[in-house]
């Protein structure tokens, strides 16, 4: 078993056999401990062959519980009185369970039986077991522990129960707070008193002891922890992390001081970990369980203190029949709450009215077959393992063999730092090449990560790759990657980082020569700039910061639309920068479609592309400024880095747990990631624009539905999401099992999402959370790390105690531009300002109101004045007809929209609404 791990020092001595010392071991704790399970509850056992061989020893050929031959136990329980009188001793059997008086069996086992048993077997010698257990005791008070200190009130209880200032404390409070003090410890002296009594004259109760061999206390099991884990005033704040760290710190101390007063300070100590609720066991459970585990971990008890997990050991199956027993007493609470003449949906009811629609409710939420079960299974009754011998019988093994079976491997490896990164892929159908004009989509922006795991964070939400379309024979000679790759997500160069994603445009010049993410923003240095000035502002009421666009904060699944199209802003050039390589007039045009923008933002310059032909004329013609783009674009979500660590157990199997990573949900449980790609012939637009600058008549913007077509997704689209530690070679990565809680979803021909398995992903509003656990396996031929639910994952390994936390970084440093009075950011210069906006982000974005013409990008664009003044006539244009509260992007059909942060939706100044940008100039953290 994999919690088998104490040491075999404690148990195998080097004297002769008759000189050995008497095996001791103590059991103590709560209910559990005192243990509920009927024998007639045993034929249940050996239903299932896994466990039927336990049976086998639990009874003999008379089918009457076994006897043990060289354990004898002492059990004590019930009301206290500082002397034996309670006391039930003897040879071991089952009947030392649960009773009100510990001289009086009453056909009950707890985990004592099989661990009597499997010792009995294992060591074949003299053993004394000494129980202890009362039900209902509370590690924080009765069973508190010295080093502890007295009980005192907490600042929750306090404000509680003595309410606010000046209230006074009320008498009654006193006094309960005066009995408190006075139980506080009183059941682990208790304990101690007993244990000590015992071993005073263990021949008393263990009849083969001799004098002369002395006794060794080989073991202590630790069974307990229901008070605790729902007293909500000791350990008020459900869900928050270490929420129960008093409970692991009171059970540290515990160990100590058991050991110190019992003189045995290595004795081997095993922790029973609650098991309430098996593998559905709720958040608070999990928790209360990991901190159970805590003290296991600690250094000072490494190799003599283990916790053995009990979950594993709640039968599934008869707690469903227990969910739906425990409805009917909720039912019956719920009615003998109420008045007897009070009105119900039942109406009027008598006692016996009530009994007789509870009886019937039973019968209906309850089988016959059920029942059956449950009564020879007998429950688990909620709050322990009350009644179920298989689980108990169980238990007292598995904390033997704890005990007796030392491992011969290595602990659990401390968990290292790793990624999960990959790709998820969307199954577009192909379109027509004549679509050859640019793109639109709709796609869901949300918070990929619950918290902003650091500058190592690079992951984008869906989108794609316009790359040129090239005639057949007729692509560059050489490597030139080259096309427009930004969208929604979070880079490693973002200064201002949330968990909401923003937006960059994500242009790439030839072999990524050249990077522009925005106005103000790209690859290179202000000195040497190698994008910066790649991205022309265009609307005037829309603020693109230098950091990226920003979406409104808490964004979560609305659809943020955009996309691009080519507008003929600029003339064809036959130079670029003085050399003799042409400059074609595609100027690729960001277009948005949100709830409080639409329309024409930002456009790349030409100029962007062809600058690289200056050092290779040979691309001339090759880049988007003249090709038109390929329609059949790449549709998938790239992921980059999201954290998560790696572990093994002591046996080598690997474990991974990557930071908790959610999708958008609908009501309908369904996420929505994409919806409406569109791809567009150039006739789309850009005829009636082209007219419009020649002196025809306006063109209103609007896209010609007969010059687009709207992709449809077929069924499919996988992932090769992988978890693997930094420096894995890419062949040798291990993909997640996506397609076991993921299953692609096209509600209509135009939309792409994904269904969840709701065993093992969980929902919270419009979240869902993608399971967090896994252990490296296969799919049957290659490796593959499979879902593995919490409550499976050994606590022992530091997974479910382990947080995805920040980490500590430096403040970021301010996004500034050239001040220098000879720049181009000052001469000609801004027409206004400073302003300032305030961003979501927690940033403050500088700006100035530039002509258009005037705006560094357009003084970087290999334009001449001339040149440049024809584009301010075109754009004062677009600026007096396109306004930004109309649609120019086909809305969608499904969801609703996402706003841009409302600080970034700006208002010109008068006599600046025409022919005039705002351009940001600086951007830092607001002090």
């Amino acid at each position: 078993m994999r919690h088998i791990l104490l040491l075999a020092s404690f148990l195998v001595m080097s004297l002769p056999a008759a000189a050995k010392p008497l095996k001791v071991f103590i059991l103590a704790g709560q209910s559990n401990m005192e243990g509920h399970a009927k024998i007639e509850t045993f034929d249940y056992i050996g239903d299932d062959p896994a466990t039927a061989p336990l049976l086998k020893q639990m009874r003999g050929a008379d089918g009457t519980p076994t006897v043990c031959d060289h354990t004898w136990i002492s059990y004590y329980t019930g009301k206290y009185d500082g002397s034996a009188n309670g006391e039930g001793t003897g040879k071991l059997t089952a009947g030392f369970g649960a009773r009100d008086d510990a001289t009086k069996p009453n056909g009950k086992i707890g985990p004592e039986f099989t661990f009597g048993l499997t010792m009995d077997a294992a060591l074949k010698e003299p053993v004394l077991i000494i129980k202890t257990a009362w039900g209902g005791r509370s590690l924080n008070t009765e069973f508190r522990p010295p080093s502890a200190g007295p009980y005192e009130l907490n600042d929750y209880q306090k404000k509680l129960y003595y309410g606010p200032p000046g209230h006074g404390v009320p008498k009654d409070m006193t006094q309960w707070l005066a009995e408190k003090k006075q139980e506080t410890g009183r059941f682990y002296r208790y304990m101690v008193e007993h244990v000590k009594r015992v071993l005073a004259d263990p021949k008393r109760v263990c009849p083969a002891y001799d004098a002369t061999q002395g006794y060794e206390i080989a073991g202590f099991v630790w069974l307990q922890g229901f008070n605790d884990m729902v007293d909500s005033h000791t350990y008020p704040e459900r869900g928050k992390p270490g929420r129960f760290s008093v409970y692991s710190d009171l059970l540290a101390k515990f160990i100590r001081d058991v050991r110190k007063d019992l003189n045995a300070p290595q004795m081997p100590f095993v922790i029973g970990v609650m098991g309430i609720g098996g593998a559905k066991a709720s958040p608070d459970i999990l928790s209360f369980r990991e901190a159970m585990t805590a003290p296991s971990l600690l250094p000072e008890f490494k190799g003599n203190v283990v916790a053995v997990q009990t979950a594993p050991f709640w039968s599934e199956e008869l707690g469903v029949i227990d969910d739906k027993r425990a409805q009917v007493r909720q039912m019956g609470f719920h009615l003998n709450s109420k008045h007897k003449d009070h009105a119900n949906a039942n109406g009027h009811m008598t006692e016996e009215q009530k009994r007789e629609y509870l009886k019937q409710l039973e019968a209906k939420l309850i089988s016959p077959a059920e029942v059956a079960l449950w009564q020879r299974g007998a429950s688990n009754a909620g709050y322990h393992y009350l009644g179920c011998a298989k689980t108990f019988a169980l238990m007292g093994r598995a904390f033997a063999e704890a005990i007796v079976h030392p491992t011969q491997q290595s602990p659990a490896a401390k968990p290292q730092e790793g990624e999960m990164a990959g790709y998820l892929f969307g199954p577009a159908e192909k379109v027509p090449e004549e679509f050859n004009g640019g793109f639109s989509f709709y796609a869901a922006a949300w918070p990929l990560v619950a918290t902003y795991p650091g500058h190592k964070f690079q992951t984008g939400l869906c989108g794609t790759w316009m790359h040129p379309q090239y005639e057949e024979g007729k692509k560059p000679e050489g490597k030139c990657y080259t096309d427009i790759e930004g969208g929604l997500g979070w880079w490693r160069d973002t200064h201002f980082p949330t968990t909401t994603p923003k937006f960059i445009m994500g242009g790439v010049g030839p072999n990524f020569s050249f990077i522009a993410n925005g106005p103000g923003y790209g690859a290179g240095t202000w000195e040497k700039p190698r994008g910066q000035y790649g991205v022309a502002q265009l609307s005037p009421w829309l603020l693109f910061p230098l950091d990226g666009l920003n979406l409104k904060q808490g964004t979560s699944g609305e659809l943020f639309g955009y996309g691009y199209l080519p507008l003929p802003l600029t003339n064809p050039k036959t130079t670029t920068a003085g050399r003799n390589t042409p400059t074609g007039n595609q100027c690729w045009t960001l277009f948005l479609n949100t709830a409080n923008f639409k329309g024409p933002a930002a456009f790349f310059t030409p100029f962007f592309w062809t600058q690289a032909t200056v050092d290779h004329p040979e691309w001339a013609d090759m880049l988007l400024d003249s090709r038109p783009a390929g329609p059949n674009k790449a549709i998938q979500m790239e992921t980059q880095h999201v954290p998560a660590v790696l572990t093994k157990d002591a046996s080598g199997k690997e474990y991974a747990r990557v930071a908790p990573t959610a999708f958008p949900i609908g009501p309908d449980g369904t996420s929505t990631v994409l919806h409406r790609l569109t791809a567009y012939k150039k006739a789309a637009l850009w005829d009636d624009v082209q007219k419009w600058f020649n002196g025809g008549p306006p063109a209103d913007g609007a896209i010609k539905a007969d010059a687009s077509v709207v992709h449809t997704f077929r069924t499919g689209g996988g992932s090769n999401w992988s978890i693997y530690p930094p420096g894995t070679k890419r062949e040798e990565k291990v993909p997640l099992a996506w397609r076991d809680f993921a299953t692609s979803f096209t509600p209509d021909p135009i939309t792409f999402g994904y269904q969840w398995s709701k065993q093992l992903t969980r929902s919270s509003g419009s979240l869902v959370t993608l399971p967090e656990y896994y252990a490296l396996g296969t799919n049957g031929k290659k490796p593959q790390w499979n879902v593995l639910p919490p409550q499976a994952v050994p606590a022992e390994l530091g997974l479910t105690q382990h947080c995805f936390e920040p980490p500590a970084e430096k403040s970021q440093e301010p996004r500034t531009t050239p001040d220098d009075a000879a720049s181009c950011w000052k001469k000609p210069g801004p027409a206004a300002g400073p302003f300032k906006a305030r961003l979501g982000d927690g940033s403050v974005v500088t700006y100035y109101w530039y002509r258009f013409a005037d705006q560094p990008a357009m003084l970087n664009a290999d334009l001449t004045d001339e040149e440049r003044e024809q584009v301010q006539a075109r754009v004062e244009k677009l600026h007096r007809a396109w306004t930004k509260d109309r649609d120019y992007l086909v809305p969608p059909d499904v969801g609703t929209l996402a706003h841009i942060d409302p600080a970034l939706i700006l208002t010109p100044p008068k006599g600046l609404e025409v022919g005039y940008v705002p351009i940001a100039t600086r951007q830092e953290l607001e002090k």
